[in-house]
């Protein structure tokens, strides 16, 4: 029996849990196989040096489960070869002949994606051999922008109780009818958020996951634990659905004091 149920990853016609898998704090293949079959997780994020997804993945591929899974994937180098290079090393690598959703990675500035780049992002679709291009990215600013001028079909984006600024700069208006779908991402604030600060209570990591799909504009929260029992603890706890209202007010005047703290630190060299 599944813990999460899966539902529409924008318009697609993917279907994927809330909570998605990230490989890179080194969780193991068996771990990765558990998180489908035991927890219903079915959204993957790969990255070549993730050697437990990897193998896990590929498992789950050769037991006949492809189509139930979702794998994102990506390209780190902004050039239209660099595109078309990074999907074949993921195909191969996997043992599949698609990805279900292709991105840039780590969108830094606008010429990322010009020249060659998004045209080689654009084939792979019009190829069918992707369902989904997005970008994953810092700048809510330039990701807003980049959700008209690219028609991104997905956006991998920082969201979590200390860095809310999607909310005005992004999801304030994104357009109803082609929404992208939207993949949060670091919810703990590299563990900070786990921490105690100014006197108020940390969070726990199930809040965590649940503060970022509180909001009906995100689809998908990714997790990135180390071990199986780390994974079962998140997919329950999101299981749980959105945060009452009254733990929300509360994880947000937490979430600003954690990034006061971090800015002061900052300022003062600590």
């Amino acid at each position: 029996m599944t813990v999460l149920e899966t539902k529409s990853f924008g318009a697609s016609g993917l279907r994927a849990a809330p909570l998605g898998l990230a490989g890179s704090y080194g969780i193991d293949a068996r771990s990765v196989e558990r998180a489908f079959h035991e927890l219903g997780v079915n959204y993957f994020f790969f990255t070549s040096r993730d050697a437990g997804m990897r193998d896990g993945l590929r498992n789950l591929i050769v037991a006949g489960h492809r189509d139930a899974i979702v794998i994102a994937a990506g390209a780190s180098v902004p050039t239209g070869f660099g595109v078309r290079g990074a999907f074949e090393k993921h195909c191969k690598t996997l043992g599949t002949d698609r990805i279900d959703v292709f991105q840039v990675f780590w969108v830094q500035y606008h010429w990322y994606v010009t020249g060659q780049t998004w045209p080689a992002m654009r084939k792979l679709k019009d190829d069918g051999l992707v369902k989904m291009l997005g970008v994953s990215i810092h700048d809510r600013p330039l990701a807003r922008k980049l959700v008209d001028e690219l028609g991104l079909d997905m956006l991998m984006i920082r969201y979590n109780a200390a860095h809310r600024g999607a909310e005005k700069e992004i999801f304030a208006d994104l357009p109803e009818r082609a929404r992208p779908a939207v993949v949060a991402y670091t919810a703990t604030r590299w563990g900070k958020l786990l921490e105690p600060a100014g006197g108020k209570s940390a969070m726990t990591p199930e809040e965590c996951y649940r503060f970022p799909l509180s909001n009906p504009n995100v689809d998908v929260v990714l997790c990135g634990p180390r071990s199986y029992e780390e994974l079962e603890q998140d997919a329950r706890g999101v299981a749980l659905g959105p945060l009452p209202e009254s733990r929300l007010e509360e994880v947000r005047a937490f979430g600003d004091v954690v990034r006061k703290t971090a800015a002061s630190r900052v300022a003062f060299g600590a």
